[in-house]
């Protein structure tokens, strides 16, 4: 059986989510929400420093690999969605154009922008001092702040689900599950995580708020689990994860091509092993067509999440 548990990180920084990269762009945009990947990718990372700092090594790429692999066994992860308090922002495809918001309040595209995203640009320095011919570069992310309706100044949090199996081991070691924090050997798990890209300008800083603490709006109430090995719910009117594509589902929304940076392609691990890389992020997942969240699927179906929190008909 499963195990969920409702979160809430607040970001200390602002935090970029990439796309496909962008080959000759200038721009790099970032998703207004945090896909399941990014926050197994983070808590891999964190269990992996944490177990080999303390048997006195440093991590190499086959420990994140061998980390990864049981926390994709064990734990599965929701999107997680900008949170203000009182509202979560899902994308969400109407017949007035695409908004954010659950079903007690929604914002237009524009009006999101305006209240969470902001954007850096930033150039190559040459060794006399000037600009590199075309290293002009901006990058777009979500703000750590917002002003309320009130003009003060608030912090942005974001909320999702994890859900973990019973009695579930990493390397040995019992994963605990309480009302304050996720833990093995008193270590708190997600109680700081680096998610997304761009840390080298110190984005993606996120620290643990609350878990059990927050109602979730009907988005998110249709998962349900129903047996040992998976974890599935009903059709909602918005998808809150990305869907993968099947050309027989009738829908309004959005189709894309969905990938992933790491150490190795989690989507081969069990099918013969992995590429392995010593430098994060230099593996590229094969890309795949998703419906993008939000978008409304006509047909009655039930899904089940996968170990990056996409959903899957079955």
């Amino acid at each position: 059986m499963w195990k969920k548990v409702d979160v809430v990180f607040k970001l200390k920084s602002p935090l970029h989510i990439g796309y496909l990269p962008f080959k000759g762009s200038v721009i790099s945009p970032t998703r207004y929400y945090v896909l399941g990947r990014n926050l197994w990718g983070a808590v891999t990372k964190r269990v992996t420093e944490y177990l080999c700092e303390k048997n006195r090594r440093k991590p190499k790429a086959n420990d994140y690999k061998e980390i990864g692999k049981q926390v994709m066994d064990n734990f599965r992860f929701s999107y997680f969605y900008l949170y203000d308090g009182q509202t979560m922002y899902f994308p969400r495809y109407t017949n007035e154009g695409l908004k954010y918001g659950d079903n007690k309040k929604d914002i237009t595209k524009s009006e999101f922008e305006h209240k969470f995203i902001g954007s850096v640009i930033s150039t190559a320095i040459d060794n006399s001092g000037t600009a590199k011919d075309e290293s002009l570069h901006e990058v777009e992310f979500i703000n750590n702040r917002f002003k309320d309706e009130s003009g003060d100044l608030k912090d942005v949090k974001i909320a999702g689900c994890i859900w973990i199996k019973e009695n579930t081991k990493l390397n040995g070691k019992e994963v605990i599950i309480n009302n304050q924090e996720i833990s093995i050997d008193g270590f708190n798990v997600i109680g700081e995580l680096i998610l997304g890209g761009e840390s080298k300008y110190g984005f993606g800083h996120v620290v643990l708020e609350s878990v059990n603490q927050i109602k979730f709006p009907a988005e998110l109430s249709p998962f349900k689990w129903k047996h040992p090995e998976d974890i599935k719910m009903n059709s909602s009117e918005f998808l809150v994860a990305h869907l993968k594509y099947d050309k027989d589902l009738k829908f309004t929304g959005d189709i894309e091509l969905l990938t992933g940076r790491g150490y190795y392609d989690p989507n081969s691990l069990g099918e013969g092993g992995s590429e392995n890389n010593d430098e994060p992020g230099r593996v590229i997942s094969t890309p795949e067509y998703y419906f993008s969240p939000g978008t409304v699927i006509e047909n009655n179906k039930r899904f089940k999440i996968n170990w990056d929190g996409t959903l899957e008909v079955i």
